[in-house]
This record gives C-alpha cells, sequence and structure tokens, in this order.
C-alpha cells in the first residue's frame, strides 16, 4: 500500500536528523491569508504531529517576514490605497496598519494568519516576526561574516540562482534608506567592518516604486538593514537550528533558493543543510491564489465550509502535486460529502486495501486529529430541511444529533443568507397541480412507506415507471414539479425524507384526486 507523504517524511526526517527536531516555516505577511497560506503552516504542523505521535521530540517555529519590502495593495484593501501608496518599497513591518489595530501592516496580518492557524487547528511552539530576530542581532555576524567573503558568496548566488551578477555587486543585503523609509530600492556601494557601517544609494526602479536618490550610510548594530533573502534564509535556519523546513516548488525549481541555501550551510558554514521538502501550488479554478489579487478569500471560504473540510483537501492529494480548489458552492457541497463519505469508511474501520482511497483515509485521519467528526448528518441534508421549515428545532427533530446540526448551523445561515445555494437545491415545498402522468403519479405514492430509506424511495421511481412503461425521467420531472413547482431539484429520495414521507404521500395523493 502506498503510505500518505507525511509518514514518508517523518521517517526521512528521523533517520537523517535523529530524535529531537525543530521544524519551521514562514511567509511574507503580505496581505489577507488566502487558502495557499495554510499550507505554509499545516503541511508543518502535520509532520510535528506525526513526530510527536513517534516518540520524538519535535518544536515548531514560525516566522512572519514583515521585514520583506510592501511590493502591492492587494485588492482587498483598495479602499484604503490612498493611505498605503507612499509606504510601497517600505519593511512591512514600518507600513501603518490600514485597521489601526496593530502597530503596523506586517504585524496586522502576521496576526491574522495566527487566528486562522487557531481555526485549523495549527498550534506552533513559536510564532515571531523576522523584526525582532533582526532587532535582537541574530543576524549581525552573518552579514560581517557573508561580507568578509563576498567573491565566495557572489560565486556561489551566480551558481545556484543561474543568473550573472554585475562586477560591481555588493547586495547581500538591503539598507533601510533613513531618508524615505525604502528597503526595496536601495543598494550597497560598500562595507566599512572596521567602522561597522554599509554604505548605500537608494536609487533603484523596482517598477512598483522609485528610489529617493539618498546616498547613506547604515551601522550594522542599528539593524536597519535585512539580508538578502537567499542568505537570510539559510542563516536563519543555522541559527534556529532548524532540522527541517518546507517551501512552495518555485522555491526548489533549479535556479531556486533551496539551491543556494543547500550551498550556503555546505559551503560557508560547513554542515548539511536541513532536510527540505516542497509542496505544490494551490490554484483556485486553475490560477494561482494571490494575496495582491484578492483570489481565494480564506474568512469567505470558511465561512462556508468546516476547516476540516479544507484540510481534507490539502491532505488527499501528493504533496508535490498542485491543487485546484473551486470555491463554487456545487464543488464546496461535492467536497464536504465526500470528507463525509470517507470518514464514515474510518469510522467503520473497514480495512481499505485500494491505494487511492487508503491516502484519502489517512487524509481525513489528518484532518480530523485522528477523532470522529461530525458526520452523521449530511450538510446537504441540513441545508434541504432548513429551507423546507426554517426552523432549527424542526430540522433538529427531523435528523436527530442535534450536536451535530447546531456545528453546521452558522455555514447554513451563510449559505442562504449569500443566496448561494445551487439551483439544484434550492428548495421550496410548494405543492403544484399536474397534469401529465397523474395515475402514475399516484400508484407511486401509494407505495410509500414511512420505514422507507431515500435509496428505496430513489428506486421506487424506477419501478414505478417500468410498470407504467413510462421514461424514469420524465417521472422524476413530473415529482420534481408536483412538490417543488419546478422541474428539477435534489435526489428525489433525499428529498421526500426531508420533507417528510406522510407528509408528500398525503400531498401526491391530493394532487392526483379524481
Amino acid at each position: 500500500m502506498v503510505e500518505h507523504w507525511v509518514i514518508r517524511l517523518a521517517d526521512k526526517v528521523i533517520k537523517e536528523k535523529g530524535e529531537a527536531i525543530v521544524v519551521a516555516a514562514g511567509i511574507t505577511t503580505s496581505g489577507p491569508p488566502h487558502l495557499g497560506t495554510v499550507c505554509e503552516f499545516l503541511y508543518p504542523w502535520a509532520l510535528v504531529k506525526e513526530l510527536r505521535r513517534r516518540g520524538v521530540d519535535a518544536y515548531f517555529i514560525f516566522v512572519g517576514d514583515i521585514m520583506d519590502a510592501f511590493d502591492s495593495i492587494p485588492v482587498t484593501l483598495r479602499e484604503h490605497g490612498e493611505m498605503l501608496k507612499p509606504h510601497l518599497g517600505k519593511p512591512l513591518v514600518h507600513v501603518p496598519d490600514p485597521y489601526g489595530c496593530h502597530r503596523s501592516y506586517g504585524e496586522h496580518f502576521l496576526r491574522e494568519t495566527a487566528k486562522i492557524m487557531e481555526k485549523f487547528g495549527v498550534k506552533p511552539d513559536e510564532i515571531v516576526g523576522s523584526n525582532k530576530l533582526y532587532s535582537n542581532g541574530l543576524y549581525d555576524d552573518y552579514l560581517v561574516f557573508f561580507a568578509e567573503r563576498l567573491d565566495t558568496v557572489k560565486k556561489i548566488l551566480e551558481e545556484t540562482s543561474l543568473r550573472k551578477l554585475p562586477r560591481s555587486w555588493k547586495d547581500i543585503a538591503l539598507p533601510i534608506c533613513e531618508k524615505c523609509g525604502k528597503i526595496a530600492t536601495t543598494r550597497i556601494l560598500g562595507f566599512n567592518l572596521s567602522e561597522g557601517t554599509i554604505e548605500y544609494l537608494c536609487d533603484k526602479d523596482v517598477g512598483y516604486t522609485k528610489g529617493c536618490g539618498h546616498k547613506g550610510k547604515v551601522a550594522i548594530k542599528d539593524r536597519m538593514w535585512k539580508l538578502a533573502w537567499r542568505l537570510d534564509w539559510p542563516s536563519r535556519q543555522d541559527f534556529l537550528g532548524v532540522d527541517v523546513e518546507g517551501a512552495g516548488i518555485d522555491h526548489h525549481t533549479r535556479g531556486g533558493s533551496w539551491d543556494t541555501a543547500v550551498a550556503i550551510h555546505r559551503k560557508l558554514f560547513g554542515k548539511e543543510p536541513p532536510v527540505g521538502f516542497k509542496y505544490g501550488f494551490i490554484l483556485l479554478k486553475g490560477r494561482k491564489m494571490s494575496k495582491s489579487k484578492g483570489l481565494g478569500d480564506l474568512n469567505y471560504i470558511l465561512s462556508l465550509v468546516p476547516p476540516e473540510v479544507l484540510k481534507y483537501f490539502l491532505f488527499k492529494g501528493g504533496l508535490e502535486e498542485n491543487k485546484d480548489f473551486n470555491d463554487d458552492p456545487g464543488f464546496l457541497l461535492s467536497l464536504y460529502e465526500e470528507f463525509r463519505n470517507v470518514g464514515l469508511i474510518f469510522e467503520r474501520k473497514a480495512e481499505v486495501k485500494e491505494a487511492g482511497l487508503a491516502k484519502k483515509v489517512h487524509a481525513y485521519m489528518l484532518a480530523s486529529d485522528f477523532e470522529r467528526a461530525s458526520l452523521h448528518v449530511s450538510f446537504i441534508d441540513v441545508l434541504i430541511i432548513y429551507q423546507i421549515y426554517g426552523d432549527w428545532r424542526v430540522v433538529k427533530e427531523k435528523l436527530g444529533f442535534p450536536e451535530e446540526v447546531d456545528k453546521l448551523r452558522t455555514y447554513i445561515e451563510n449559505w442562504v443568507r449569500l443566496d448561494i445555494i445551487p439551483r439544484e437545491y434550492r428548495i421550496k415545498f410548494n405543492p403544484t397541480q399536474i397534469s401529465k402522468y397523474v395515475n402514475v403519479v399516484r400508484s407511486f405514492a401509494e407505495k410509500l412507506r414511512e420505514s422507507m430509506k431515500d435509496i428505496e424511495i430513489h428506486n421506487l421511481v424506477y419501478e414505478v415507471a417500468r410498470q407504467h412503461n413510462v421514461n424514469p425521467k420524465e417521472l422524476f420531472k413530473i415529482l420534481y414539479e408536483a412538490l417543488l413547482g419546478q422541474p428539477y431539484g435534489p435526489r428525489l429520495g433525499r428529498l421526500i425524507v426531508a420533507i417528510g414521507i406522510s407528509k408528500v404521500r398525503e400531498t401526491l395523493l391530493k394532487l392526483t384526486e379524481k
């Protein structure tokens, strides 16, 4: 049987790094988190839990790269565009919070990401902004180390990034301009290591902003600078003692920053690098999710389905494969039902031999933290019954398991409030007189029994249609029209059980009276 990727990864980490493991992850908090952001903390957390399950001492640290440059205004923040635009090019930690509730833009979205982690049950041992790592002086010695070996660093960067750097290149770090405050537009002119200073010029045009032309110096000890990413990453891994860290597949392509990190560890630090793992992109209808473009709004998606369902989606495929998500209501309903059905297989403790299904069962186990989720009631059943009766007391009476119904209540109400219920699930009990197949419909009604399951009712339609030599599709259509006043709806058996078999029987008999 093919094992889930988290099992294979844990095997590798233990084999290469031993029994005390530091797992690291991080993101640039450049805007509201989206579903792709979740991978950055969910995948390492799954590894941490698997390691701990085996008795390994695993520590999980999550870093918010809020020293990175603010390079675009997300679509969802365009209303704050006038206020934010002058800050393009500055470190995220120096950009004001548009909502006014945190000290900076970067900290706001780092805290928002932390709240999302809580919803997904992810609990890092430590969440830290990169500004704290810099202000505590943890990078100081690395800057000096790289500056003293500038030619070697340059050679490694050229070899691993597959690009030629200018002869005058010295940009191992990005100083923050003391005049305009930008970090994206500065370039290093030279170092005076005995004095402990960096000379820079703020003159770069990076497309979204331009340098102010100021020429100045920053003291290394003042920490108004950050290392270039390809040097920042291995330096951080070194001083944090990181044993394993994942990143998007783009970092792991030939010429990507992972190649640089590995080379820095081996050729300059004289150490073996952390175990690396890569994961594919999360797409939204075929397009890469983006904070700046507002694609994949996570809070919206979480208002429609429980986080366990999204976790299942992210865990059920291969780690490195791209996963194409769709926030259309029909896709979300189908995904929830798949999650529930796989969970029922797990509940039955059935032996699963088929590899694809086995992976899904393990994905369910990871998504539900190896515990039973709310599986007795179907999301679609709750959605249908609530539309029919509009009374949660009745919904609970119809379905039982009131606690499970309560867990879905907010989601169902959001579907109704946002008016996003797919056409086939829009239900209003609306008995309507019919003119075709009256005798056939009456025959169907007479055969309905209170004890029937939805699949038995579904099969009864075919049985009655065959007895009367009627096309089953036509009979389904007429029954929908009789009950809903429209020629379509959810699965008929499910609908009739939701309305109430006795009520449907009585209604159809009345509609077909001679």
